[in-house]
């Protein structure tokens, strides 16, 4: 919240400065805004001080697709998707996390689109799952106990999951490159 800290520009000034001082080659990926909201609709100043000082913006984006995401005018900045994910109630945890689907293939269906979409966004340069393992029954220290990983709590893999990572992972450059087949 904004509000409560200081304003956006401010702060992300002061990072790329320090951040070009102590660590010069590496990429200020910035705060990892909240897409549904800075992006679409919410306080733009966020997005367009991130994408002023950000090497790469980076935002949670808890849709079905990202193909709808875009900066606010003026701002044209390479993008990464720090956290996405879907969860279905089929089997194990009890909660299907930010996004729910029926079940494991639909997730598996779920995750193939997302990225494929984001594949194909011109200023999408990543995607990053959250999270490979799911929570524990009991919750984490809020008390999230969501159904999201790769593996379940016993470190059985979500097969569905993982060969959909993986037909996407085969073909991701031909993907990016505009060869879909």
């Amino acid at each position: 919240n904004w509000s409560e800290m200081m304003e956006p520009e401010l702060y992300y000034q002061t990072v790329r400065e320090v951040m070009k001082r102590l660590a010069p080659r590496k990429l200020y990926l910035g705060s990892r805004l909240h897409g549904h909201k800075h992006i679409h609709g919410g306080p733009r100043e966020a997005a367009l001080a991130a994408a002023k000082y950000c090497d790469v913006v980076s935002i949670n984006r808890y849709r079905f697709s990202p193909a709808d995401l875009r900066m606010p005018e003026g701002a044209d900045k390479p993008i990464i998707i720090g956290e996405f994910h879907f969860g279905a109630l089929d089997r194990g945890m009890l909660h299907p996390g930010l996004r729910a689907v029926g079940d494991q293939h639909q997730r598996a269906h779920a995750y193939r689109h997302y990225v494929t979409q984001a594949l194909t966004h011109p200023n999408i340069v990543g995607t990053h799952w959250f999270q490979y393992r799911e929570q524990a029954v009991t919750g984490r220290s809020d008390g999230e106990n969501y159904q999201i990983g790769f593996i379940d709590i016993a470190d059985t893999p979500s097969h569905e999951l993982i060969e959909a990572s993986r037909a996407i992972g085969a073909r991701l450059y031909q993907i990016r490159s505009g060869k879909r087949r």
